[in-house]
């Protein structure tokens, strides 16, 4: 195989601007990169890694990246079948596909509309199960105190509206705008639980041990309900598991699919 370095193109998707990075072999498993929130859209050492034995395909999604969310976008449905249309375009036929917190929840919901398109799926510290005891609201806090529950590796000083970066904080703020539209009516798909039979792909579920979001013992239902294996858990690691630990998921996700 043969690695080139990762390169970005910007892409149109039903008249939706789309930036799409992709590194890795040529003639590798295709493998879709779904990001969380957190400022966590870029390209970063997680798809370093991944990209030693995967082509990895990293699009930024709609209303994250300093996009807007489009207003035909209202839940995460319409970002599955959004992502529908990016493979379709890419003429992606078939992708292990891999999505960390909000990305896993619409990397479930991509698995769920379009089967036959998913052949893995991974599930990084990932939103759309119903927790048994509600989250923190992230909405209400800083933003440095609510990057801080996503991942124990991030300065959340930089997004200090009075004394950090204010471009980043600016950014943060539309980032969690967006991410509320999706979520407006409730953090998780009551649908979900009925719907997972229509996943017929193999999952591999990755979990923080000190995710301050959803603890691990959630993660262990989510593999259970798709019939997975346990959970992967990372020590040290917290929601967003990619940035404190991202070989840790690549690894994962090459033990299970690669």
């Amino acid at each position: 195989m043969s690695t080139a370095a990762p390169t970005m193109s910007t892409l149109d998707v039903g008249g939706q601007s789309t930036t799409v990075t992709v590194g890795g072999p040529a003639d590798a498993t295709p493998l879709l990169w779904l990001h969380g929130e957190g400022l966590s859209s870029g390209w970063r050492a997680v798809q370093d890694h991944l990209s030693e034995r995967f082509r990895v395909i990293a699009p930024v999604l709609p209303g994250f990246g300093g996009t807007e969310l489009p207003a035909w976008v209202d839940g995460v449905d319409d970002m599955a079948l959004f992502l529908s249309d990016l493979c379709d375009g890419l003429g992606l036929q078939r992708a292990v596909v891999v999505g960390e917190s909000l990305g896993g929840w619409i990397a479930c919901s991509l698995a769920i509309w379009r089967p036959a398109l998913v052949s893995g799926l991974g599930l990084i510290g990932s939103l759309g199960l119903r927790p048994s005891e509600p989250p923190p609201d992230l909405f209400i806090m800083s933003g440095p105190e609510a990057l801080g529950y996503l991942a124990q590796s991030i300065d959340g000083s930089a997004v200090d509206a009075l004394e950090g970066d204010i471009e980043l904080a600016t950014a943060l703020w539309i980032e969690q705008a967006s991410q509320a539209r999706l979520m407006w009516e409730r953090p998780y798909d009551p649908k979900l639980t009925r719907r997972a039979h229509h996943v017929t792909a193999p999952v591999r579920v990755v979990w923080g041990a000190s995710d301050r979001v959803l603890p691990p013992a959630h993660g262990a239902k989510l593999a259970a309900l798709f019939g997975a294996p346990d959970p992967v858990v990372v020590a040290g690691a917290g929601h967003l598991v990619s940035l404190d630990a991202p070989h840790a998921v690549a690894h994962a996700m090459m033990e299970a699919f690669a």
